[in-house]
């Protein structure tokens, strides 16, 4: 009884990768210590054994330390195909929603490493170490652990949810216009939209909410030994 009580205990692997950190200056400075010439903070998953990347935005310029139990929002901003990812992320030109043509800088790789996503009971960790950081002065603004724990919950997109009429712009009202990729909140397919049970956050319980552009995530930093 006990053997098998350890094994549903245990933490469940459901995938993992390299995962990369990066930045978007709001110039083409390759250099900047002063995080309000940073656009976009961004979290790239590389899964095992996938022929697709996924993006994550983060709503806030650092990464929360796990020593002070911090959250953080994000949202899967893009699911692409290695090349496709690497064209994303590179210097363009993009028409915003008043029409106009603006340069998009290339995103600026700070921080590497490897990451694991793992079930655990009811709720699963967002596990990473890093094995490269940059000598940027940006890495030591945004803080991002070497090791670390996150656990991960999805907001639900549906706006009754939140006791809301409608659902707010919040991409627009948080970000810069030029990377306009997907609509925050987006719908969900129904299969993983019932799972919410109308209540405003579930726990990941597979990696199929992180297929889906638009999708929602909290951050929870938490120990390592949780």
């Amino acid at each position: 009884m006990l053997q098998t009580r350890l094994e549903v205990r245990a933490p469940q692997t459901i995938e993992q990768g390299s995962i990369t950190f990066l930045y978007r200056p709001h110039s083409d400075k390759v250099r900047t210590d002063d995080l309000h010439d940073l656009q976009r903070l961004l979290i790239l998953m590389a899964p095992d054994e996938s022929a697709y990347e996924r993006l994550i935005a983060v709503g806030r310029k650092h990464v929360p330390r796990c020593a002070r139990r911090e959250r953080f929002w994000g949202f899967v901003d893009m699911v692409l195909t290695s090349n496709d990812m690497t064209a994303a992320l590179s210097g363009q030109v993009l028409r915003t929603r008043a029409r106009r043509l603006r340069h998009l800088p290339a995103a600026h790789v700070f921080a590497e490493g490897t990451y694991a996503i793992a079930i655990h009971g009811n709720h699963s960790h967002l596990r990473w170490h890093v094995e490269h950081m940059a000598r940027d002065p940006i890495a030591f603004q945004v803080q991002v652990e070497r090791d670390a724990d996150h656990l991960l919950s999805i907001a639900n997109p549906d706006p009754s949810a939140w006791g809301l009429d409608e659902a707010p712009d919040l991409q627009s009202e948080i970000f810069d216009d030029l990377e306009l990729h997907v609509v925050i909140p987006a719908p969900l397919p129904s299969v993983l939209q019932k799972r919410f049970c109308n209540k405003p956050f579930t726990q990941l319980d597979s990696t199929d909410w992180l297929d889906h552009p638009g999708t929602e995530i909290v951050f929870a930093a938490t120990c390592l030994s949780a």
